[in-house]
């Protein structure tokens, strides 16, 4: 296990792995949510930046939520707008990755919905083109589906590049990713169900995959265990070489780096652990309500409870869960201080005590 005081030297640590062979490197990243997962991709994304520079091309590409902030729903016309300078627009429309696009976006969806792209104004309109009465125009469509369309635009750009970069740069239909370093991918996954989550994470191996260039390097984060355990298993068979998977955790400050060995990734033997080492060490923040939450409902589903709540035994049992929901929510838990009252630790702390011992809680039930 490796130790960091700080996002920015484990960026600096997370380099030096992704640089540490002259092959073709891939890194899956799984951290739970308020590690700092986010802040590290970011950091990671700003490596040798001047990305949009049509000089000197694409250097680092990213999907994080800097490349989110590009798209903003218009609710009152049902359109996706976007920032037709930027070079990823351009790219869209020279190259004609529209349909690649749509494609993409139609085959993780699973549905008729389709995007219809306007590179004058800046928009998207979503469509249902059923070939009869039924087909719709203009529609709003979900957040789910708004993030995967987002996805589908980076991961058509993804395989634009990797094609490029397996073909002689005397031939390639575009420049703009001959000095491509690093691939960065923070958590696609988001608002969206595990069939389609399998998917991406499927396809996202398959192209990463067929990489031949050796110079370019991969780091995929999430907090998500389903997509981090089929990235795992399928890059061991595909990738297996070049492949490397990790796990981050944060412990009184320190960020902790593990290597992941051949045995399955287990998310609740991970959160157990990680809860019960802040109990231990009396620094439990408010992300830790959110992990304790995660447990409650893995385990509800395991036992077929109607509602994760019929896990926790107390008697002012309402009021806890109104705590774990008000920290469950990450945009507050951000605002405010990550100080809590000792009350509320213990709170915590007595109902967790209490879900161990009364599902006798360990590895063989989950």
């Amino acid at each position: 296990m490796e130790e960091f005081e700080s996002i920015e030297a484990l960026a600096q640590g997370i380099k030096v792995k992704l640089d540490s062979s002259s092959k073709k490197k891939i890194l899956a990243l799984y951290a739970f949510n308020a590690t700092g997962k986010t802040r590290l991709a970011n950091a990671l994304c700003e490596i040798d930046s001047d990305n949009e520079t049509e000089s000197n091309g694409v250097k680092v590409l990213c999907y994080n939520a800097i490349l989110g902030d590009m798209f903003k729903w218009d609710n009152e016309n049902y359109i996706l707008t976007f920032y037709s300078n930027s070079w990823i627009a351009k790219l869209v429309l020279e190259q004609g990755l529209e349909n690649s696009i749509i494609d993409n976006f139609k085959n993780i969806v699973n549905s008729n919905i389709e995007p219809s792209f306007n590179f004058t104004k800046g928009t998207i309109t979503f469509n249902i083109a059923s070939g009869d009465d039924s087909s719709e125009t203009n529609i709003k469509i979900s957040r789910g589906e708004e993030s995967m369309l987002i996805w589908s635009i980076f991961y058509t750009i993804l395989e634009t590049a990797i094609d490029a970069l397996n073909t002689d740069e005397a031939n390639r239909t575009t420049p703009m990713f001959n000095d491509l370093k690093y691939v960065i991918i923070d958590d696609p996954v988001s608002s969206i169900d595990d069939t389609k989550i399998i998917t991406m994470a499927v396809k996202l191996v398959d192209s990463i995959s067929s990489s031949k260039n050796s110079t370019v390097k991969f780091l995929i984060t999430t907090h998500h265990a389903l997509f981090y355990n089929v990235l795992v298993n399928s890059f061991k068979r595909t990738d297996k070489g070049n492949f490397k998977s990790y796990s981050l955790f944060k412990n009184n400050q320190m960020l902790k780096l593990s290597k992941q060995d051949d045995s399955p990734f287990s998310y609740h033997l991970s959160v157990k652990e990680l809860i019960q080492n802040a109990i231990q060490n009396n620094s439990i923040e408010r992300y830790h309500f959110n992990l304790f939450r995660n447990l409650l409902e893995k385990t509800s589903n395991f036992l077929g409870y109607n509602d994760w709540t019929d896990c926790i035994v107390r008697d002012d049992k309402q009021a806890f869960i109104r705590l774990l929901n008000l920290y469950s929510h990450s945009r507050l838990s951000d605002l405010e201080s990550r100080e809590l009252s000792n009350q509320d630790k213990t709170l915590l702390q007595e109902t967790f005590n209490t879900f161990i011992a009364n599902f006798r809680w360990n590895s063989k039930i989950l």
